[in-house]
């Protein structure tokens, strides 16, 4: 009996760096989904002044950058949670194993790697759209490369 409330505890520390690499993933996707509320935001704002005949070039362009910007936010949030979920299975699997006396050790360490995968996947994107908004600025946004580049 001792022995098997060892072999649980050590199941449940291990348990625990999945969890908080899931909370850190929940972290990520807060992130997301803020930055995705401030686009969504932004394009309902263009939107009513390109209905009411603003700079309708800029308005334009700005609206097609946000667009950008809210697919690659779409794919982010696709791989942060394709991640959470992998993460989950990992925890799934490391009770599994131990339950049923299963050598999963090689499908533990395949899903935890493949959820860094796509965590890392989730983080690119988010770098990535960040990049597109820092470089699509409504200031400078209509100006040839060249101007642009005397403006920094």
């Amino acid at each position: 009996m001792h022995s098997l409330f060892g072999d649980i505890s050590n199941l449940i520390s291990l348990s625990i760096t999945p969890a908080f690499l899931m909370l850190g993933v929940l972290l990520q996707m807060r992130v997301l989904n803020n930055r995705l509320e401030r686009i969504s935001d932004r394009q309902e704002v263009l939107e009513q002044r390109l209905s009411a005949g603003g700079v309708r070039a800029l308005l334009q362009h700005e609206l097609v950058v946000l667009y950008q910007r809210a697919e690659v936010i779409h794919r982010a949030v696709s791989f942060s949670s394709v991640s959470m979920a992998t993460v989950c299975a990992v925890v799934v699997a490391l009770f599994a194993d131990d339950l049923f006396s299963l050598r999963l050790d090689s499908l533990i360490a395949f899903l935890f790697v493949a959820a860094m995968v796509m965590l890392i996947g989730s983080f690119s994107l988010l770098l990535h759209e960040i990049f597109i908004a820092s470089h699509s600025m409504p200031s400078t946004a209509l100006l040839p490369t060249r101007q642009r580049d005397l403006h920094h």
